[in-house]
């Protein structure tokens, strides 16, 4: 191998180290994300379970039509499942945007 072969075989594993590194860097930002995203899920599970309980102990079960019981089919285990009557809110929702993420059959992945 003569030293110019070799000074480019040098140069080209520098290049690679470097892209490791800003790739690295890339999925500590991805993962950051990530956190942040499941911490607002867990904030929102929260404030939901807290309206469906404050409307459960409401005595005006009129008032609160989405959050009636009814028996739906889990999309992925074909299950009979007991939500609330905005669980069709969530399902429209989320394959909205599994669609706008390019993700195919989001019934597949979801309840």
């Amino acid at each position: 191998m003569t030293d110019m072969e070799q000074d480019d075989l040098q140069a080209e594993n520098e290049a690679l180290k470097a892209e490791i590194e800003d790739l690295k860097a890339e999925i500590e930002d991805l993962h950051a994300e990530a956190d942040i995203d499941a911490c607002h899920v867990a904030g929102l599970t929260a404030q939901i379970k807290a309206l469906i309980a404050e409307g459960d102990a409401c005595a005006d079960k009129a008032a609160h039509p989405l959050l009636e019981r009814a028996q739906y089919i889990h999309s992925r285990t074909g299950e009979t499942v007991t939500k609330t009557r905005a669980f069709p809110i969530y399902r429209e929702a989320f394959d909205a945007e599994a669609e706008r993420l390019g993700i195919a059959h989001p019934e597949k992945i979801r309840g």
